[in-house]
């Protein structure tokens, strides 16, 4: 899956093994990017802006049946789904970036980040237990890691300053 953009107007794509498009899966006016598969390859979650703010949305593979996950935050971005496929943290704004985790069949919102800096870029373990992500939290951005709640809260000193997107290796 991946975005593409014609006429100002940016929509998620199948796209296949050597590049082609393969089946346009949304076709809203407005931004529809950052598509990421659920661990079981059913659903997509991407972020769209056909409510006028970017929010996130989960879709079947073959693009049915969109729903809208958020409706807090006025700047939602960066979806990364849970192992168990339950939940999908991201980024929001609202005074600063912050994380969150979104149940994916009620809706509901839990906060994970606030008032330490902007927190972005969050991505599950790989056993769902642990999140990593990028904080402004004590000066420049660094890799930092947290339990699932938002506690335990730990800088990865030996990432360096200025550090971005982290991954988790599928042998963590």
């Amino acid at each position: 899956a991946i975005s593409l953009s014609s006429d100002s107007n940016a929509n998620v794509f199948l796209i296949n093994k050597k590049g082609g498009v393969q089946r346009q899966l949304t076709s809203v006016w407005g931004i529809n990017i950052s598509p990421t598969w659920s661990p079981d390859g059913t659903k997509l979650a991407f972020v769209s802006d056909r409510s006028g703010s970017p929010q996130l949305y989960v879709m079947g593979a073959d693009g049915s049946s969109p729903k809208r996950l958020t409706f807090r935050g006025n700047y939602n971005q960066e979806p990364d789904w849970s192992p168990k496929g339950d939940k999908i943290a991201f980024t929001g704004r609202d005074a600063k970036f912050d994380l969150f985790a979104a149940a994916v069949t009620s809706g509901s919102i839990e906060r994970l980040t606030q008032g330490a800096g902007n927190n972005e870029h969050a991505k599950w373990s790989p056993d769902g237990k642990q999140v990593v992500f990028s904080s402004t939290r004590g000066g420049s951005s660094r890799i930092w890691m947290m339990s699932v709640d938002g506690t335990n809260t730990r800088s990865l000193d030996g990432a360096g300053k200025g550090t971005y997107n982290p991954a988790w290796s599928p042998r963590f």
